[in-house]
Protein backbone atom coordinates (compact mmCIF):
# COMPACT_ATOMS: atom_id res chain seq x y z
CA UNK A 1 0.00 0.00 0.00
CA UNK A 2 2.92 2.84 1.13
CA UNK A 3 6.49 1.99 1.47
CA UNK A 4 6.15 2.20 5.13
CA UNK A 5 9.68 1.98 6.17
CA UNK A 6 10.07 5.76 4.59
CA UNK A 7 8.20 6.38 6.85
CA UNK A 8 9.08 4.47 10.44
CA UNK A 9 12.17 6.34 11.45
CA UNK A 10 9.47 10.02 11.10
CA UNK A 11 6.96 8.26 13.42
CA UNK A 12 8.40 8.60 16.57
CA UNK A 13 8.76 12.07 15.72
CA UNK A 14 6.58 14.35 17.48
CA UNK A 15 5.96 17.45 15.27
CA UNK A 16 8.57 20.15 15.33
CA UNK A 17 9.57 19.42 19.24
CA UNK A 18 13.42 17.54 19.63
CA UNK A 19 14.80 14.84 17.08
CA UNK A 20 13.31 11.72 16.46
CA UNK A 21 14.23 8.99 19.02
CA UNK A 22 15.37 5.76 18.10
CA UNK A 23 13.31 2.51 18.18
CA UNK A 24 14.10 -0.81 17.83
CA UNK A 25 16.48 -1.66 14.62
CA UNK A 26 13.69 -2.28 12.29
CA UNK A 27 13.21 -5.37 9.49
CA UNK A 28 14.90 -4.05 6.41
CA UNK A 29 15.37 -6.71 3.79
CA UNK A 30 12.76 -5.98 1.37
CA UNK A 31 11.62 -9.41 0.37
CA UNK A 32 9.92 -9.37 3.79
CA UNK A 33 7.18 -7.89 5.13
CA UNK A 34 7.52 -4.56 7.04
CA UNK A 35 6.48 -4.34 10.60
CA UNK A 36 6.21 -1.81 13.13
CA UNK A 37 8.50 -2.92 16.60
CA UNK A 38 6.67 -0.61 18.56
CA UNK A 39 3.81 -2.95 18.79
CA UNK A 40 3.58 -6.04 20.57
CA UNK A 41 0.56 -8.68 19.64
CA UNK A 42 -1.89 -6.18 17.89
CA UNK A 43 -4.81 -7.64 15.94
CA UNK A 44 -6.73 -6.53 13.35
CA UNK A 45 -9.84 -6.58 15.31
CA UNK A 46 -12.09 -3.70 17.07
CA UNK A 47 -11.03 -0.40 18.06
CA UNK A 48 -9.39 -0.56 21.11
CA UNK A 49 -5.39 -0.29 21.77
CA UNK A 50 -5.54 -3.62 23.30
CA UNK A 51 -1.80 -4.85 22.02
CA UNK A 52 0.97 -3.94 24.01
CA UNK A 53 4.46 -1.88 23.82
CA UNK A 54 8.05 -3.16 24.09
CA UNK A 55 10.14 -1.37 26.98
CA UNK A 56 12.04 0.53 24.46
CA UNK A 57 9.04 1.91 22.60
CA UNK A 58 7.39 2.86 25.85
CA UNK A 59 10.11 4.95 27.17
CA UNK A 60 10.43 6.58 23.72
CA UNK A 61 7.03 7.79 23.45
CA UNK A 62 7.69 8.87 27.45
CA UNK A 63 10.87 11.05 26.40
CA UNK A 64 8.40 12.67 24.16
CA UNK A 65 5.37 13.58 25.78
CA UNK A 66 6.32 17.16 25.72
CA UNK A 67 5.53 17.84 22.02
CA UNK A 68 1.69 16.18 22.12
CA UNK A 69 0.16 19.25 22.16
CA UNK A 70 2.53 21.09 19.14
CA UNK A 71 1.43 17.29 17.75
CA UNK A 72 -2.11 17.45 18.62
CA UNK A 73 -2.29 21.17 17.45
CA UNK A 74 -0.83 20.26 13.99
CA UNK A 75 -2.75 17.15 13.50
CA UNK A 76 -6.50 19.12 13.69
CA UNK A 77 -4.96 21.86 11.15
CA UNK A 78 -3.72 19.64 8.55
CA UNK A 79 -6.81 17.46 8.55
CA UNK A 80 -8.52 18.73 6.26
CA UNK A 81 -6.90 21.70 5.06
CA UNK A 82 -3.08 19.93 4.37
CA UNK A 83 -2.26 20.74 0.18
CA UNK A 84 -6.44 21.34 0.17
CA UNK A 85 -6.45 22.73 -3.53
CA UNK A 86 -5.59 19.20 -5.02
CA UNK A 87 -6.24 17.20 -2.21
CA UNK A 88 -9.96 18.76 -2.63
CA UNK A 89 -10.30 21.96 -4.40
CA UNK A 90 -9.54 20.33 -7.75
CA UNK A 91 -12.28 17.63 -6.71
CA UNK A 92 -14.49 17.67 -4.18
CA UNK A 93 -15.28 21.81 -4.23
CA UNK A 94 -16.16 21.19 -7.85
CA UNK A 95 -17.54 18.00 -7.49
CA UNK A 96 -19.91 19.42 -5.18
CA UNK A 97 -21.08 22.78 -7.40
CA UNK A 98 -19.53 25.31 -4.96
CA UNK A 99 -16.40 26.57 -7.33
CA UNK A 100 -15.84 26.29 -11.24
CA UNK A 101 -12.60 26.61 -12.30
CA UNK A 102 -11.13 29.18 -13.88
CA UNK A 103 -7.52 27.88 -14.82
CA UNK A 104 -6.93 26.71 -18.65
CA UNK A 105 -4.39 24.09 -17.74
CA UNK A 106 -6.98 22.83 -15.49
CA UNK A 107 -10.10 22.95 -17.56
CA UNK A 108 -9.90 19.40 -19.22
CA UNK A 109 -8.84 17.85 -16.09
CA UNK A 110 -10.74 16.95 -12.90
CA UNK A 111 -13.80 19.44 -13.91
CA UNK A 112 -14.01 17.59 -16.95
CA UNK A 113 -13.63 14.32 -14.71
CA UNK A 114 -10.31 13.20 -16.00
CA UNK A 115 -8.29 11.49 -13.31
CA UNK A 116 -5.44 13.10 -12.18
CA UNK A 117 -3.17 10.56 -9.92
CA UNK A 118 -1.02 13.47 -8.42
CA UNK A 119 -4.24 14.36 -6.58
CA UNK A 120 -5.55 11.73 -5.48
CA UNK A 121 -2.33 10.20 -4.27
CA UNK A 122 -1.83 13.12 -1.87
CA UNK A 123 -4.71 13.39 -0.44
CA UNK A 124 -4.06 9.45 0.30
CA UNK A 125 -0.61 9.75 1.24
CA UNK A 126 -1.20 12.53 3.78
CA UNK A 127 -4.43 10.67 5.21
CA UNK A 128 -2.49 7.49 5.71
CA UNK A 129 1.20 8.46 6.12
CA UNK A 130 0.73 11.66 7.71
CA UNK A 131 -2.62 11.74 9.49
CA UNK A 132 -2.79 7.84 10.88
CA UNK A 133 0.66 7.00 11.17
CA UNK A 134 2.64 9.80 11.95
CA UNK A 135 0.15 11.97 14.33
CA UNK A 136 -3.02 9.90 15.24
CA UNK A 137 -1.07 6.79 16.30
CA UNK A 138 1.46 8.69 17.99
CA UNK A 139 -1.19 10.93 19.88
CA UNK A 140 -3.34 7.74 20.89
CA UNK A 141 -0.42 5.69 22.14
CA UNK A 142 1.19 8.11 23.83
CA UNK A 143 -2.03 9.33 25.64
CA UNK A 144 -3.05 5.35 26.44
CA UNK A 145 0.65 3.48 27.68
CA UNK A 146 2.05 6.82 29.01
CA UNK A 147 -0.69 8.05 31.42
CA UNK A 148 -4.05 7.20 30.41
CA UNK A 149 -6.32 8.54 33.07
CA UNK A 150 -4.12 12.13 32.74
CA UNK A 151 -4.45 11.85 29.23
CA UNK A 152 -8.20 10.25 29.50
CA UNK A 153 -9.58 13.48 27.66
CA UNK A 154 -7.38 13.88 25.29
CA UNK A 155 -7.56 10.85 24.05
CA UNK A 156 -10.68 10.73 23.30
CA UNK A 157 -10.88 14.07 21.53
CA UNK A 158 -8.05 12.85 19.33
CA UNK A 159 -10.31 9.88 19.00
CA UNK A 160 -13.40 11.82 17.43
CA UNK A 161 -11.25 14.20 14.64
CA UNK A 162 -10.10 11.34 13.27
CA UNK A 163 -13.54 9.72 13.23
CA UNK A 164 -14.02 12.98 11.10
CA UNK A 165 -11.32 12.47 8.72
CA UNK A 166 -12.35 8.73 8.52
CA UNK A 167 -15.66 9.64 7.64
CA UNK A 168 -14.41 11.96 4.74
CA UNK A 169 -11.69 9.41 3.57
CA UNK A 170 -14.27 6.62 2.77
CA UNK A 171 -16.78 8.81 1.57
CA UNK A 172 -14.20 9.63 -1.62
CA UNK A 173 -12.99 6.31 -2.11
CA UNK A 174 -15.48 3.71 -0.98
CA UNK A 175 -13.90 0.88 0.64
CA UNK A 176 -10.71 1.48 2.43
CA UNK A 177 -8.08 0.32 4.67
CA UNK A 178 -9.00 1.24 8.56
CA UNK A 179 -7.84 -2.01 10.50
CA UNK A 180 -4.70 -1.35 12.61
CA UNK A 181 -4.74 2.00 11.69
CA UNK A 182 -7.60 3.01 14.40
CA UNK A 183 -5.44 1.78 16.91
CA UNK A 184 -2.74 3.69 16.02
CA UNK A 185 -0.91 0.29 15.01
CA UNK A 186 0.54 -0.39 11.36
CA UNK A 187 -0.68 -3.30 9.17
CA UNK A 188 1.97 -6.14 9.72
CA UNK A 189 2.39 -5.82 5.82
CA UNK A 190 2.35 -3.40 3.29
CA UNK A 191 -0.42 -5.08 1.08
CA UNK A 192 -2.94 -4.01 3.48
CA UNK A 193 -6.74 -5.20 3.20
CA UNK A 194 -9.88 -2.86 2.57
CA UNK A 195 -12.41 -2.88 5.33
CA UNK A 196 -16.00 -2.49 3.46
CA UNK A 197 -17.36 1.05 3.50
CA UNK A 198 -20.07 -0.34 5.83
CA UNK A 199 -17.44 -1.72 7.62
CA UNK A 200 -15.64 1.55 7.98
CA UNK A 201 -19.13 3.14 8.94
CA UNK A 202 -19.35 0.87 11.69
CA UNK A 203 -15.82 1.42 13.16
CA UNK A 204 -16.41 5.31 12.69
CA UNK A 205 -19.82 5.13 14.62
CA UNK A 206 -17.73 3.03 17.35
CA UNK A 207 -15.13 5.33 18.17
CA UNK A 208 -17.95 8.35 18.25
CA UNK A 209 -19.90 6.49 21.07
CA UNK A 210 -17.12 4.83 22.89
CA UNK A 211 -15.86 9.01 23.01
CA UNK A 212 -19.21 10.68 23.69
CA UNK A 213 -19.61 7.66 26.62
CA UNK A 214 -15.97 7.97 28.07
CA UNK A 215 -16.18 11.56 28.18
CA UNK A 216 -19.27 12.45 30.32
CA UNK A 217 -18.39 13.51 33.65
CA UNK A 218 -18.75 10.68 35.48
CA UNK A 219 -16.93 8.43 33.19
CA UNK A 220 -13.66 10.89 33.73
CA UNK A 221 -11.06 9.68 36.30
CA UNK A 222 -11.26 11.43 39.19
CA UNK A 223 -7.41 12.98 38.53
CA UNK A 224 -6.18 16.00 37.27
CA UNK A 225 -6.53 15.95 33.13
CA UNK A 226 -4.27 17.17 30.76
CA UNK A 227 -5.04 20.54 29.11
CA UNK A 228 -4.51 21.02 25.27
CA UNK A 229 -4.84 24.79 25.91
CA UNK A 230 -4.37 26.84 22.77
CA UNK A 231 -3.20 23.62 21.04
CA UNK A 232 -6.61 22.76 20.84
CA UNK A 233 -7.84 25.43 18.00
CA UNK A 234 -10.48 23.50 17.71
CA UNK A 235 -12.29 24.62 20.77
CA UNK A 236 -9.79 25.55 23.24
CA UNK A 237 -9.90 21.84 25.01
CA UNK A 238 -13.64 22.89 25.80
CA UNK A 239 -15.05 19.33 26.10
CA UNK A 240 -18.64 20.44 26.14
CA UNK A 241 -18.57 21.58 22.57
CA UNK A 242 -16.25 18.39 21.35
CA UNK A 243 -19.37 16.50 22.61
CA UNK A 244 -21.49 18.47 20.81
CA UNK A 245 -19.26 17.87 17.44
CA UNK A 246 -19.66 14.27 18.19
CA UNK A 247 -23.39 14.25 18.73
CA UNK A 248 -24.00 16.42 15.59
CA UNK A 249 -21.06 14.31 13.07
CA UNK A 250 -23.17 11.38 14.15
CA UNK A 251 -26.33 12.26 13.11
CA UNK A 252 -24.54 13.39 9.54
CA UNK A 253 -23.22 10.43 8.62
CA UNK A 254 -26.69 8.34 10.32
CA UNK A 255 -28.43 9.88 7.40
CA UNK A 256 -25.77 8.93 5.27
CA UNK A 257 -27.17 5.83 5.70
CA UNK A 258 -30.63 6.19 5.77
CA UNK A 259 -31.33 5.81 1.64
CA UNK A 260 -29.10 2.21 2.35
CA UNK A 261 -29.51 1.22 6.07
CA UNK A 262 -32.72 2.80 7.31
CA UNK A 263 -33.10 1.05 10.34
CA UNK A 264 -29.34 1.14 11.15
CA UNK A 265 -29.69 5.07 10.57
CA UNK A 266 -32.27 5.73 12.73
CA UNK A 267 -30.68 4.05 15.32
CA UNK A 268 -27.53 5.59 14.84
CA UNK A 269 -29.52 8.95 14.91
CA UNK A 270 -31.45 8.17 18.04
CA UNK A 271 -28.21 8.00 19.80
CA UNK A 272 -27.44 11.93 18.73
CA UNK A 273 -30.27 13.37 19.50
CA UNK A 274 -30.86 11.85 22.52
CA UNK A 275 -27.64 12.09 24.06
CA UNK A 276 -27.68 14.68 27.46
CA UNK A 277 -24.89 16.84 25.48
CA UNK A 278 -27.08 17.12 22.76
CA UNK A 279 -26.06 18.54 19.08
CA UNK A 280 -24.67 21.93 18.44
CA UNK A 281 -26.01 24.91 20.36
CA UNK A 282 -24.82 28.01 17.98
CA UNK A 283 -22.16 29.28 16.07
CA UNK A 284 -19.74 29.10 18.72
CA UNK A 285 -19.71 25.14 18.65
CA UNK A 286 -18.44 25.60 14.60
CA UNK A 287 -16.12 22.94 13.64
CA UNK A 288 -13.71 25.70 12.21
CA UNK A 289 -10.50 25.86 9.97
CA UNK A 290 -8.49 29.17 10.95
CA UNK A 291 -5.46 29.95 9.41
CA UNK A 292 -2.62 30.18 10.86
CA UNK A 293 -2.45 34.03 9.63
CA UNK A 294 -5.03 34.97 12.35
CA UNK A 295 -2.51 34.05 15.44
CA UNK A 296 0.58 33.31 13.52
CA UNK A 297 2.84 36.12 11.65
CA UNK A 298 3.18 35.06 8.25
CA UNK A 299 1.37 32.07 8.55
CA UNK A 300 -0.74 29.98 6.21
CA UNK A 301 -3.70 31.70 4.48
CA UNK A 302 -7.05 31.37 4.12
CA UNK A 303 -7.06 28.95 0.75
CA UNK A 304 -9.91 30.57 -0.99
CA UNK A 305 -8.30 34.16 -0.82
CA UNK A 306 -5.11 32.42 -1.99
CA UNK A 307 -6.65 30.98 -5.10
CA UNK A 308 -8.41 34.45 -5.90
CA UNK A 309 -4.83 35.87 -5.56
CA UNK A 310 -3.67 33.84 -8.37
CA UNK A 311 -5.53 35.51 -11.01
CA UNK A 312 -9.15 34.07 -9.76
CA UNK A 313 -8.57 30.71 -10.23
CA UNK A 314 -12.01 29.95 -9.37
CA UNK A 315 -15.50 31.53 -9.81
CA UNK A 316 -18.93 30.88 -9.40
CA UNK A 317 -20.26 28.20 -10.49
CA UNK A 318 -23.66 27.79 -12.75
CA UNK A 319 -25.35 25.14 -10.13
CA UNK A 320 -24.83 28.16 -7.48
CA UNK A 321 -25.85 31.14 -9.50
CA UNK A 322 -29.41 29.43 -10.10
CA UNK A 323 -29.41 28.43 -6.34
CA UNK A 324 -29.01 31.94 -5.32
CA UNK A 325 -32.01 33.30 -8.45
CA UNK A 326 -34.94 30.76 -7.66
CA UNK A 327 -34.91 29.93 -4.40
CA UNK A 328 -37.65 33.17 -3.36
CA UNK A 329 -39.45 35.34 -5.55
CA UNK A 330 -40.51 39.25 -5.76
CA UNK A 331 -43.60 38.00 -7.61
CA UNK A 332 -44.98 34.62 -8.59
CA UNK A 333 -42.02 31.96 -9.78
CA UNK A 334 -41.49 32.65 -13.64
CA UNK A 335 -42.84 29.42 -15.63
CA UNK A 336 -40.58 27.77 -18.26
CA UNK A 337 -38.14 24.55 -18.91
CA UNK A 338 -34.89 26.99 -17.67
CA UNK A 339 -33.60 28.20 -14.15
CA UNK A 340 -33.96 31.73 -13.91
CA UNK A 341 -31.31 34.10 -14.28
CA UNK A 342 -33.00 37.88 -14.05
CA UNK A 343 -31.76 39.41 -10.73
CA UNK A 344 -34.87 41.67 -10.73
CA UNK A 345 -37.76 39.01 -10.68
CA UNK A 346 -35.99 37.38 -7.50
CA UNK A 347 -34.64 37.91 -3.84
CA UNK A 348 -31.92 37.29 -4.71
CA UNK A 349 -30.24 35.36 -2.26
CA UNK A 350 -28.32 37.68 -0.23
CA UNK A 351 -25.39 34.73 0.83
CA UNK A 352 -24.41 35.89 -3.15
CA UNK A 353 -23.77 39.48 -2.77
CA UNK A 354 -21.55 38.53 0.48
CA UNK A 355 -19.35 35.54 -1.04
CA UNK A 356 -18.94 36.83 -4.57
CA UNK A 357 -18.05 39.88 -7.08
CA UNK A 358 -20.46 41.11 -9.84
CA UNK A 359 -17.90 40.04 -12.85
CA UNK A 360 -15.53 42.62 -12.53
CA UNK A 361 -11.90 42.81 -14.26
CA UNK A 362 -8.84 41.43 -11.81
CA UNK A 363 -7.06 44.76 -11.83
CA UNK A 364 -9.74 46.60 -10.73
CA UNK A 365 -10.41 43.98 -7.91
CA UNK A 366 -6.71 44.15 -6.59
CA UNK A 367 -7.25 47.79 -6.80
CA UNK A 368 -6.00 49.66 -3.14
CA UNK A 369 -7.18 50.20 -0.99
CA UNK A 370 -10.44 48.82 -1.94
CA UNK A 371 -11.42 46.98 -5.00
CA UNK A 372 -13.51 48.58 -7.68
CA UNK A 373 -16.44 46.60 -8.18
CA UNK A 374 -18.33 46.77 -11.46
CA UNK A 375 -21.96 48.18 -9.97
CA UNK A 376 -24.42 46.93 -12.11
CA UNK A 377 -23.71 43.59 -13.58
CA UNK A 378 -25.36 40.45 -13.35
CA UNK A 379 -24.22 38.02 -10.94
CA UNK A 380 -22.81 35.09 -13.62
CA UNK A 381 -21.89 31.63 -13.06
CA UNK A 382 -19.78 29.41 -15.76
CA UNK A 383 -20.23 25.69 -16.13
CA UNK A 384 -17.79 23.45 -15.49
CA UNK A 385 -16.18 22.29 -18.54
CA UNK A 386 -16.54 25.69 -20.20
CA UNK A 387 -12.98 26.24 -22.05
CA UNK A 388 -13.39 29.94 -22.47
CA UNK A 389 -11.94 31.05 -19.48
CA UNK A 390 -9.11 32.66 -17.90
CA UNK A 391 -8.43 36.46 -16.08
CA UNK A 392 -9.82 38.10 -19.25
CA UNK A 393 -13.33 36.00 -17.77
CA UNK A 394 -13.68 37.90 -14.70
CA UNK A 395 -15.22 40.26 -16.96
CA UNK A 396 -18.10 37.81 -17.70
CA UNK A 397 -18.15 35.66 -14.70
CA UNK A 398 -18.22 36.44 -10.51
CA UNK A 399 -14.79 35.80 -8.32
CA UNK A 400 -14.95 35.38 -4.39
CA UNK A 401 -15.63 38.61 -2.67
CA UNK A 402 -12.32 38.79 -1.71
CA UNK A 403 -9.50 41.68 -0.05
CA UNK A 404 -6.01 40.86 0.42
CA UNK A 405 -5.82 41.56 4.05
CA UNK A 406 -5.06 39.48 6.34
CA UNK A 407 -7.80 40.80 8.79
CA UNK A 408 -10.20 37.67 9.73
CA UNK A 409 -13.49 39.72 8.88
CA UNK A 410 -14.19 42.49 6.92
CA UNK A 411 -17.85 43.96 6.38
CA UNK A 412 -17.92 43.95 3.10
CA UNK A 413 -15.53 41.69 2.03
CA UNK A 414 -15.67 38.05 3.12
CA UNK A 415 -13.00 36.13 1.71
CA UNK A 416 -9.34 37.45 3.38
CA UNK A 417 -6.25 36.31 4.25
CA UNK A 418 -7.23 35.10 7.71
CA UNK A 419 -11.25 33.74 7.06
CA UNK A 420 -11.91 31.16 9.19
CA UNK A 421 -14.00 27.93 6.72
CA UNK A 422 -16.49 25.57 8.58
CA UNK A 423 -16.50 22.00 8.30
CA UNK A 424 -19.22 20.86 10.59
CA UNK A 425 -21.54 23.68 11.47
CA UNK A 426 -24.61 25.00 13.09
CA UNK A 427 -26.72 25.65 10.53
CA UNK A 428 -25.82 22.87 9.27
CA UNK A 429 -26.91 20.88 12.71
CA UNK A 430 -30.34 22.46 12.13
CA UNK A 431 -30.71 20.73 8.56
CA UNK A 432 -29.86 17.75 10.02
CA UNK A 433 -32.52 17.79 12.70
CA UNK A 434 -34.85 18.99 10.07
CA UNK A 435 -34.62 15.94 8.12
CA UNK A 436 -34.72 13.58 11.27
CA UNK A 437 -37.63 15.03 11.89
CA UNK A 438 -38.78 14.12 8.51
CA UNK A 439 -37.70 10.23 8.80
CA UNK A 440 -38.19 10.08 12.25
CA UNK A 441 -40.89 12.52 13.85
CA UNK A 442 -40.77 10.65 17.35
CA UNK A 443 -36.96 12.11 18.03
CA UNK A 444 -37.44 15.77 17.12
CA UNK A 445 -39.99 17.79 19.15
CA UNK A 446 -39.67 20.64 16.06
CA UNK A 447 -41.24 19.77 12.98
CA UNK A 448 -39.30 20.06 9.61
CA UNK A 449 -40.15 23.42 7.98
CA UNK A 450 -39.06 25.17 11.62
CA UNK A 451 -36.11 23.51 11.76
CA UNK A 452 -35.55 24.19 7.99
CA UNK A 453 -36.29 28.29 8.26
CA UNK A 454 -34.12 28.26 11.50
CA UNK A 455 -31.13 26.73 9.26
CA UNK A 456 -31.90 29.14 7.03
CA UNK A 457 -31.61 32.13 9.17
CA UNK A 458 -28.67 30.35 11.29
CA UNK A 459 -26.74 30.49 8.11
CA UNK A 460 -27.45 33.94 6.89
CA UNK A 461 -26.60 35.13 10.66
CA UNK A 462 -23.60 33.39 10.55
CA UNK A 463 -22.75 35.95 7.34
CA UNK A 464 -23.75 38.97 9.04
CA UNK A 465 -26.46 39.57 6.94
CA UNK A 466 -29.37 41.77 8.23
CA UNK A 467 -32.45 40.30 9.69
CA UNK A 468 -34.67 42.73 7.49
CA UNK A 469 -32.94 41.30 4.53
CA UNK A 470 -33.41 37.73 5.84
CA UNK A 471 -36.81 38.10 6.58
CA UNK A 472 -37.62 39.47 3.22
CA UNK A 473 -36.06 35.90 1.29
CA UNK A 474 -37.87 33.72 3.93
CA UNK A 475 -41.08 35.60 2.72
CA UNK A 476 -40.49 34.74 -0.61
CA UNK A 477 -39.22 31.65 -0.10
CA UNK A 478 -41.22 29.40 -2.62
CA UNK A 479 -40.16 26.24 -1.00
CA UNK A 480 -42.11 26.30 2.41
CA UNK A 481 -44.79 25.30 0.09
CA UNK A 482 -43.77 21.91 -0.14
CA UNK A 483 -44.27 21.74 3.86
CA UNK A 484 -48.16 22.71 3.17
CA UNK A 485 -49.23 19.72 2.02
CA UNK A 486 -46.14 18.26 0.06
CA UNK A 487 -45.05 14.68 0.07
CA UNK A 488 -41.57 14.12 2.11
CA UNK A 489 -39.35 13.85 -1.13
CA UNK A 490 -40.88 17.28 -1.56
CA UNK A 491 -40.02 18.59 1.74
CA UNK A 492 -36.29 17.12 1.75
CA UNK A 493 -35.33 18.68 -1.87
CA UNK A 494 -36.07 21.64 0.28
CA UNK A 495 -33.95 20.86 3.19
CA UNK A 496 -31.17 19.74 1.52
CA UNK A 497 -30.84 22.54 -1.44
CA UNK A 498 -31.36 25.03 1.68
CA UNK A 499 -28.73 22.88 3.60
CA UNK A 500 -26.22 22.70 0.39
CA UNK A 501 -26.34 26.58 0.12
CA UNK A 502 -25.30 26.50 4.36
CA UNK A 503 -22.85 23.60 3.81
CA UNK A 504 -20.77 25.87 1.28
CA UNK A 505 -17.51 25.87 0.83
CA UNK A 506 -16.92 22.57 2.60
CA UNK A 507 -17.23 20.29 -1.07
CA UNK A 508 -16.28 17.21 1.28
CA UNK A 509 -19.54 17.60 3.19
CA UNK A 510 -21.10 19.01 -0.63
CA UNK A 511 -20.15 16.42 -2.69
CA UNK A 512 -21.21 13.69 -0.57
CA UNK A 513 -24.80 15.06 0.24
CA UNK A 514 -25.37 15.99 -3.63
CA UNK A 515 -24.60 11.69 -4.23
CA UNK A 516 -26.64 10.73 -1.20
CA UNK A 517 -29.41 12.79 -1.87
CA UNK A 518 -29.27 13.78 -6.04
CA UNK A 519 -30.04 17.43 -4.82
CA UNK A 520 -30.15 20.23 -5.42
CA UNK A 521 -32.16 19.83 -9.02
CA UNK A 522 -29.01 22.60 -10.20
CA UNK A 523 -26.46 19.94 -10.68
CA UNK A 524 -25.03 19.47 -14.27
CA UNK A 525 -22.27 17.16 -16.48
CA UNK A 526 -19.67 18.87 -17.16
CA UNK A 527 -20.05 20.93 -20.27
CA UNK A 528 -19.22 19.70 -23.90
CA UNK A 529 -18.86 15.45 -21.82
CA UNK A 530 -16.45 14.21 -19.65
CA UNK A 531 -12.50 13.65 -20.11
CA UNK A 532 -13.16 10.25 -18.01
CA UNK A 533 -12.25 7.82 -20.29
CA UNK A 534 -15.13 6.00 -20.14
CA UNK A 535 -15.33 5.62 -16.79
CA UNK A 536 -17.76 7.94 -16.01
CA UNK A 537 -21.07 7.38 -18.56
CA UNK A 538 -22.13 10.46 -20.61
CA UNK A 539 -24.61 12.61 -18.94
CA UNK A 540 -23.56 11.20 -15.73
CA UNK A 541 -22.14 13.04 -12.38
CA UNK A 542 -19.32 11.34 -10.60
CA UNK A 543 -19.33 9.23 -7.86
CA UNK A 544 -15.63 9.07 -6.50
CA UNK A 545 -12.35 9.39 -6.76
CA UNK A 546 -9.92 6.38 -8.27
CA UNK A 547 -7.82 4.86 -5.84
CA UNK A 548 -3.96 6.33 -6.53
CA UNK A 549 -2.26 4.06 -8.93
CA UNK A 550 0.33 3.18 -5.71
CA UNK A 551 -2.10 1.02 -4.90
CA UNK A 552 -2.70 -1.14 -8.29
CA UNK A 553 0.03 -3.37 -7.21
CA UNK A 554 -2.12 -4.56 -4.21
CA UNK A 555 -4.63 -7.45 -4.40
CA UNK A 556 -6.48 -6.77 -1.87
CA UNK A 557 -7.82 -3.40 -3.85
CA UNK A 558 -11.42 -3.74 -5.02
CA UNK A 559 -11.44 -4.69 -8.77
CA UNK A 560 -13.78 -2.97 -11.10
CA UNK A 561 -14.23 0.37 -9.11
CA UNK A 562 -14.13 3.46 -10.74
CA UNK A 563 -15.00 7.00 -11.06
CA UNK A 564 -18.25 6.08 -12.28
CA UNK A 565 -19.21 3.23 -9.08
CA UNK A 566 -21.58 4.69 -6.12
CA UNK A 567 -19.95 4.35 -3.12
CA UNK A 568 -22.39 2.05 -0.73
CA UNK A 569 -24.50 4.36 0.87
CA UNK A 570 -25.06 6.27 -2.92
CA UNK A 571 -28.37 4.28 -4.38
CA UNK A 572 -29.00 6.04 -7.50
CA UNK A 573 -27.64 7.63 -10.13
CA UNK A 574 -29.01 11.21 -10.30
CA UNK A 575 -28.85 11.81 -14.04
CA UNK A 576 -30.94 9.61 -16.24
CA UNK A 577 -29.24 7.79 -19.20
CA UNK A 578 -30.06 11.40 -21.33
CA UNK A 579 -27.97 13.59 -19.11
CA UNK A 580 -31.23 15.28 -17.08
CA UNK A 581 -31.69 15.38 -13.44
CA UNK A 582 -34.61 13.23 -12.12
CA UNK A 583 -36.53 13.21 -9.24
CA UNK A 584 -35.01 10.89 -6.75
CA UNK A 585 -36.46 8.49 -4.08
CA UNK A 586 -34.99 9.31 -0.75
CA UNK A 587 -37.01 7.32 1.32
CA UNK A 588 -37.26 3.40 1.38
Amino acid sequence: MMKLLKYLGGVACLMAATACHDFESLNTNPYEPVYDPTVEHVSPDGIDLDYTLSDRALASLKSMEGAVGSLFAHFTYEGVYNDYQVTTNLTHDLYAGYWANNVSEFVDQSPTYAYTDNWSAVRWKHFYDDRSVSEYAQLVKTFHFCNRDFYHTAFYLTRIYYAFLLSMQTDTYGDIPVAYYVKGALPPQEQVTYQSQREVYAIIFQLLEQAVTQLRPENRPDVPQYDLGSNDKCYGGQVDRWLRLANTLRLRLALRVSNVDPDWAQVQARAALTDPAGLMQGPADNLRQLPKRQYQPGGNENIFALLFSWMGNVVLPQELEWAYKNQSWRFAAPVGPSFNEDESVCNLDPRCEVLWFRPTPFDSLTARPFPLEHPTRPYRGVRNGDINVGASYLNRYSPGRCLLTSEPSHPEYWWTLAREIVWVGYAESLFLKAEAALRWPSLVRESPEDLYLQGIRASMDYYGIASDRIDTYLQGLQGKAAFAGGSREEQLEQIITQKWLAVFPNGNEGWAEVRRTDYPRYLQAPLGGNQSNGEVLPGKLIKRLRYPNSEARNPHRPQQVHQGTRVWWDVADTMDDTGKWRQPTNFR
